[in-house]
């Protein structure tokens, strides 16, 4: 983008309002396990569409807003057991999308076909080893613990309507779990770069939004523009060591304790702009005349071969503290998390290294019930943040001025009631964030056609001002109708 970065590095993983998920249990290695292999087969295929309820009109640089939308997911995975210690695992997973403003310009489609988990797992009376395709979870509430950080996250469709497995994508690691007496021990090395997918310009959840003021990067058709933008905004990836993470737990009573820490790249770039080129940008954007000598600066660079703009991943150390235990019917989990360097971003896309401490609080529905719910409560304090700095999205205008601590709070709710006998769910997920008082609501009905089949009704509303959390994203109110189809 022509000045700035993913605005999203520090938010998007707290918007995912996925339902918690637990950690898969240590495997017991047992030598009565029957020797035959065994072979299950599972899969989905979920269609979404999607029209906005109120039609901006069509744009020809790439920022309009698509008035409908569409996309379908596909996965279908072959779990063997080989033996008493051994299982593989290979799952391939496919992702259509495509969409139009209004009056159908602009329209695009595009077919993606990926890898999904696809893994050999080694059980010992030792130690449990998984090598290849995974999903990780670290933290005591998944997809939104510190140091949760190991997988990629898919950034391109809606936060609310995606499943958990959408979110977190598979990244290629080898993973050991061993008891060491009452502790359970997690090391986890991924040595391969795997980054965040995300839009940089032409979808409705794009990172470049039109009240950003922003012009897109490059013009080309909008049948092309989405297969250019995985490196738009990179110009280095991080090689070895790759990421490493640890995690250990312990029950202490009816409370089990642990502790995390993580080493691994940003997945999402840091661009950083040459001065002499974001003076010229903002010269443009304002309509002022561009001084002569600057031109002629940056024309000799560019003929010199210099590299004016660059986009690398920055590495953090992520160190978290967590607590897991059952109040009556509902499971209580707690995550307090330090990272001594971070990436932010400033009111005018400018990156920004600081430390950062966060926690998060969640209740969920721990038993059996036709009431399901989960309320997570997630907070973010960044200090040492200067007079004239804001942090983009995370904190208003009003707070320039003073150096401070910035604190960002976020609440978010999923509650679902099953009727008729599990037939009939309706359901609300939300969130809300105090300080912009920027909000986010989707309620959802959902009917079982039979075992195998599913249908269901949702809509999205976003509110809150244009550069809060939610407001950023105000244009993509829309009524969606859904299918899902399973083996």
């Amino acid at each position: 983008m022509r000045y700035g970065l993913p605005t999203l590095l520090a938010l998007v993983p707290a918007l995912a309002l996925a339902a918690p998920q637990e950690a898969e249990p240590l495997q017991e290695f047992s030598s009565d396990a029957p020797v035959a292999p065994t072979v299950t087969v599972r899969g989905d295929v979920r269609l979404m569409g999607g029209v906005d309820t109120g039609f901006e009109p069509a744009r020809d640089d790439g920022l309009g807003e698509h008035v409908v939308d569409g996309w379908g997911r596909a996965s279908l995975a072959t779990d063997v057991k080989l033996g008493p210690s051994l299982r593989l695992v290979v799952e391939g997973r496919a992702l259509w999308r495509g969409g139009a403003q209004k009056g159908f310009e602009r329209e695009k489609s595009s077919f993606e076909p990926f890898v999904g988990e696809a893994f050999l797992d080694v059980y010992t009376p030792w130690v449990d080893v998984r090598v290849g395709q995974q999903t990780l979870v670290f933290g005591a509430n998944p997809f939104f613990a510190p140091t949760d950080v190991l997988n990629p996250r898919d950034l391109r469709q809606s936060f609310v309507q995606l499943e958990p497995e959408d979110l977190k994508l598979p990244v290629f690691a080898a993973r050991a779990l061993a008891s060491v007496g009452p502790l359970s021990v997690t090391a986890v090395w991924a040595p391969f770069f795997f980054a965040d997918r995300y839009d940089v310009f032409g979808q409705d959840m794009a990172l470049l939004q039109p009240q950003l003021g922003v012009p897109v990067p490059i013009s080309v058709d909008p049948s092309v523009e989405d297969g250019l933008q995985p490196h738009l905004l990179e110009t280095q990836r991080p090689g070895l060591p790759g990421d490493v993470g640890l995690r250990v737990t312990g029950d202490v009573g009816r409370v089990k304790l642990g502790g995390s820490w993580v080493w691994a790249n940003e997945k999402q770039p840091q661009v950083t702009f040459d001065p002499e080129l974001e003076t010229l940008l903002r010269a443009r954007e304002r309509g002022e005349p561009v001084d002569a000598a600057l031109l002629l600066s940056l024309q000799d660079r560019l003929s010199a071969g210099e590299r004016l703009i660059t986009g690398r991943y920055a590495r953090q150390h992520v160190v978290a503290a967590e607590a897991s235990t059952l109040v009556g019917s509902a499971q209580l989990d707690v995550d307090v998390g330090f990272s001594p360097s971070r990436t932010f971003y400033s009111d005018r896309l400018r990156p920004l290294r600081k430390s950062a401490v966060s926690w998060v609080v969640g209740v969920s529905q721990a038993e059996e019930s036709d009431l399901i719910y989960s309320v997570t409560y997630t907070g973010l304090a960044v200090p040492d943040v200067g007079a004239q700095e804001v942090l983009f999205l995370l904190e208003p205008g009003t707070a320039r001025g003073q150096e401070r601590t910035a604190f960002f709070h976020l609440l978010v709710a999923d509650v679902g009631y099953s009727l008729l006998e599990g037939r009939l769910q309706v359901g609300m997920r939300g969130a809300f964030e105090p300080i912009q008082r920027s909000f986010l609501v989707a309620p959802r009905v959902g009917w079982r056609v039979s075992e195998h089949v599913h249908v269901g009704l949702a809509a999205e509303v976003y509110g809150g001002p244009s550069f809060s959390a939610f407001g950023y994203f105000n244009r993509n109110d829309q009524v969606l109708a859904s299918v899902r189809l399973s083996l």
